[in-house]
């Protein structure tokens, strides 16, 4: 799959077609070479570290990385993942302080391009598609970080199961819920051991609250579960 065809599926250029997706990197080439620039990685490679200064958007243009934070203890915490088409930084590269909050992490082999704000702003001064994306992607993530410290605030692990559960019931309506992870990952980003996690999993299945298998859940008790937020 080359640059193009990838890009045309990616949050940011989602709605150009690839003619202008390919007239936009022209532009870039002709007129302000060197801002940007594509960079393959292995599976724990570091792509960003806590603290460096950014000086460039990402775009994922295969694999999958991660957003981790370090704790006192020296265990990371995982804040996010992303995916081919995904993008990252696009709230630290316009920033007064710009520098990296988290580390972020290739999980597996990936192959990222970065764009550099002045090519950036060049290509959203030339197409108006892209500035409205990129605004799209910043709200996006406004309600993602929201979402996220609304989980990390919770007190229990149980609040914080039920709060994932709800959350994704209200996305489609359906009390079967399937979460795109394993029992290690759910328990990174719930900021919980994995042994809580299992622990309080069983008790709250033993009380009819909820049933699983791996990663597929089904939610008995709407109501109840509702309940343990309170």
């Amino acid at each position: 799959m080359d640059m193009i065809e990838t890009l045309s599926k990616s949050s940011l250029f989602i709605g150009l077609s690839p003619d202008e997706i390919k007239s936009s990197f022209e532009y870039l080439d002709k007129n302000y070479r060197g801002n940007y620039f594509t960079k393959k990685y292995f599976p724990n490679d570091y792509i960003a570290i806590e603290g460096y200064v950014c000086e460039n958007l990402g775009i994922i243009m295969d694999g999958e990385i991660e957003v981790q934070r370090e704790l006192p203890s020296g265990k990371f915490l995982t804040i996010t993942g992303f995916k081919s088409g995904d993008v990252f930084a696009e709230s630290i590269i316009f920033s007064k302080k710009n520098v990296y909050p988290s580390t972020i992490v290739s999980i597996t082999q990936s192959e990222v391009l970065f764009i550099s704000k002045t090519g950036l702003l060049k290509l959203m001064s030339k197409n108006e598609k892209l500035f409205e994306n990129f605004a799209r992607i910043l709200s996006e993530r406004i309600h993602l970080l929201s979402d996220r410290v609304t989980t990390l605030s919770l007190d229990t692990t149980r609040k914080k199961i039920a709060n994932l559960l709800i959350k994704e019931y209200k996305k489609t309506s359906s009390l079967n819920v399937e979460l795109p992870y394993g029992r290690e990952k759910m328990a990174q980003m719930l900021n919980v051991t994995r042994p809580s996690l299992s622990r309080e999993l069983t008790n709250m299945k033993d009380e009819g609250l909820i049933d699983y298998y791996k990663s597929k859940f089904t939610i008995l008790d709407l109501n109840s579960l509702e309940d343990c937020l309170l």
